[in-house]
């Protein structure tokens, strides 16, 4: 062919639509056909055959030359492909992992070099050393045309890759190409296959993750199913049935006992504690702190206080060590899969490669669960209050002290102020204290942004009342900077100040300080504090069920974590056993006569619609009977109007072929007259 005769054929490059997965490095999804293997020693090859390598050679090097320039403009010389593969090239010929050049074609260039190689004998089902054929290929960049294209031409919608055991829909699943995945699904590829790891094309898509931000500090979460609902925080999911009813029978059977025992050991805690505090503060004039035996009481409840304390905390160092245990297996469990992903990497697809890397980085950098709950933090910063304080008063009774029995008041004082709310950890299981739970959490991120915006404001105002007031003996309650800091915060909660006395120093700035501070703090700041609060109690109480199955689910995994022993007492199989599936028993819905009233007033709606829905059904076959009726009419007298069509026709073929022998006869007569 001459290169006229290529002027059909587009010729040019795919323009590639540039989405790579979030987080990786900017490299291709597929890199194409591998380098050219060195030159070896040709020695023992016959003439012909290094005839045929060097063809092969020249074949592929036209697409590798194209594939190192990577320009827009570049283009397929199909005439010189055409004479390479006439002087004895094979169109099949592979680099060193077995792809062809239509692997190429599938990853850059126009349908018409894909028809131009069919044409020649290339085989669009031959796969490379992996398992990859141009469909994989064309699936996993998005290339609709290519992948229409190779559909047309009866391409195995369910070639599977050697090591990995993946067909082209998982290709494109895992390289987010939507269209490919439309294209593929409607010419009936399975969407429920499974690859070697028994993952669908959702679950791998969902297992590469491509809208998944991938940092230094992204989490990642472990567990099984209501764990990672929980620790996510995802409120929506936490309302699926299947989830709801998994906590309804984790509740029932050791959840709700679980909650109570904890309630119980919890507050005998806090009484305990408050008790031993108390008892403290009485004998703060006697230099003896325990008189025997009078204070053996007071003996008991420290006894009694340190056992429940030990007993938390051998809770608490058990739920660390155990989530530790989970955490390493978890990641170990995590590290093997994605090695043995990286075994299965093809070579030629880098970005695949460097997502798995990037993955085993991640999944090294991984931290436990355990500190990311902040209950547990408040647990042992209560833990750790109680021991100084306890150490203190034990140093106190060993060597009296006026100093460390003050002290130890203090912090006993702060104590159990801190311990009687950890007391909210235990009861937010309960459905009615759940929400608002959650929201005292919530006010807790409103009151930092309200902390930071009066700080602004309180620390210049307090530095001007202190250049202008403070330290005078005429303004008494700014005479220190703690005073001064306290009576700041009376104007803010509009308490009584000595306005008076300001005046008295200084009638200018008097006003203007307090006037302006007042409008500051009080009129905007406390104000916005109240917006905010009604904001977050509005968003909390709108999801208040959501919320409380979250804090009820919080609290059975906290059981099982905390309580293992629990499971003498119920059978740990019971929901592999009894819920899996789940039978439910419906006899008593006949029980109650207005369920079984309301059951038949459904029944007779169903049944009229059915009856609507025949009387519907059998108009249309009426109507479809007759617009079959009139099509048969209509053709059979379209039938009858080209017979009669024939049949003046044909009198018309008779009448001139009686014309035409007259014609005839009248020429002959006068030829013969003549």
């Amino acid at each position: 062919m001459t290169a006229s005769q290529w002027e059909s054929y587009s010729q040019g490059r795919w323009k590639q639509r540039r989405r790579n997965l979030i987080g990786v490095y900017l490299e291709a999804k597929y890199s194409g056909l591998a380098e050219a293997e060195a030159v070896r020693d040709q020695s023992d090859e016959t003439d012909t055959r290094i005839i045929s390598q060097q063809l092969n050679e020249k074949l592929l090097g036209h697409f590798r030359e194209l594939a190192s320039n990577n320009q827009d403009t570049d283009q397929v010389d199909l005439q010189f492909l055409d004479q390479v593969i006439s002087d004895g090239a094979d169109p099949n010929s592979s680099d060193r992992f077995g792809q062809t050049v239509l692997h190429e074609i599938s990853r850059a260039w126009s349908v018409d070099v894909m028809k131009f190689f069919l044409e020649r004998g290339s085989d669009h089902f031959r796969s490379d050393q992996f398992g990859v054929t141009p469909l994989h290929v064309a699936s996993a960049l998005d290339y609709e045309d290519m992948v229409c294209f190779l559909l047309d031409q009866k391409a195995d919608l369910g070639a599977r890759t050697f090591l990995d055991q993946q067909t082209p829909l998982h290709y494109a699943a895992k390289n987010d190409a939507v269209g490919s995945i439309r294209l593929l699904l409607q010419a009936g590829a399975c969407i429920t296959c499974t690859d070697y790891k028994n993952r669908t094309p959702l679950q791998l898509a969902a297992n590469m993750d491509c809208t998944l931000e991938i940092t230094e500090d992204s989490k990642l979460f472990h567990g099984y199913q209501l764990q990672v609902v929980v620790q996510e925080g995802k409120l929506d999911l936490i309302m699926n049935p299947v989830f709801l009813k998994l906590i309804q029978v984790k509740w029932k059977l050791y959840g709700r006992f679980g909650a109570w025992l904890l309630l119980v050991l919890n507050v005998l805690l806090n009484v305990s504690w408050t008790a031993v505090s108390i008892s403290v503060s009485v004998s703060r004039q006697s230099p003896d702190r325990y008189a025997f035996p009078q204070d053996w009481w007071r003996v008991v409840l420290v006894v009694l206080a340190l056992l429940l304390t030990l007993g938390e905390v051998w809770r608490e160092v058990q739920d660390i060590l155990q989530s530790k245990r989970k955490f390493h297996l978890r990641q170990q469990w995590m590290e093997r899969r994605l090695q043995e992903d990286l075994k299965c990497s093809h070579p030629m697809w880098p970005q695949e490669r460097r997502f798995l890397l990037d993955e085993t980085k991640r999944v090294h950098k991984m931290r436990g669960s355990y500190s990311q709950d902040l209950w547990n933090i408040f647990d042992w910063l209560v833990y750790s209050l109680l021991t100084a304080s306890f150490s203190v008063h034990v140093t106190d009774v060993l060597q009296p002290s006026a100093f460390l029995h003050t002290l130890s008041l203090r912090l006993f004082s702060i104590s159990i102020i801190l311990l009687w709310l950890r007391l909210m950890k235990h009861v937010r299981a309960f459905r009615l204290m759940g929400p608002f739970i959650v929201m005292l959490g919530n006010i807790v991120e409103d009151v930092m942004r309200f902390l930071f915006l009066y700080a602004e404001i309180f620390i210049p105002y307090a530095c001007s009342f202190w250049i202008m007031f403070g330290g005078l003996s005429s303004v008494p309650s700014m005479q220190s900077v703690s005073g001064l800091l306290y009576s700041l915060y009376r104007i803010t909660l509009v308490d009584e100040y000595e306005y008076a006395a300001m005046v008295s120093v200084d009638d200018v700035m008097a006003p203007l300080l307090c006037g302006t501070f007042l409008a500051a703090s009080s009129i905007l700041c406390v104000n916005l504090l109240i917006a905010l609060l009604t904001d977050t109690f509005q968003r909390i109480h709108d999801n208040s069920k959501a919320n409380a199955m979250m804090q009820q689910a919080a609290v059975i995994l906290q059981v099982e974590e905390s309580m293992p022993r629990l499971r003498c007492f119920y059978d740990d199989q019971y929901i592999s056993k009894h819920c899996s599936p789940l039978a439910d028993d419906c006899d008593n819905l006949t029980l109650n006569s207005s369920y079984h009233h309301e059951m038949v007033h459904i029944k007779a709606e169903i049944k009229e619609i059915l009856d609507q829905f025949l009387v519907l059904q059998r108009n249309m076959e009426a109507v479809r009977g007759s617009r079959v009726q009139k099509e048969d009419d209509r053709q059979s007298q379209q039938l009858q109007n080209q017979n009669q069509q024939k049949k003046e026709l044909q009198a018309i073929q008779a009448d001139l072929k009686e014309l035409r022998t007259l014609v005839q006869q009248l020429l002959q007569n006068r030829t013969d007259q003549t």
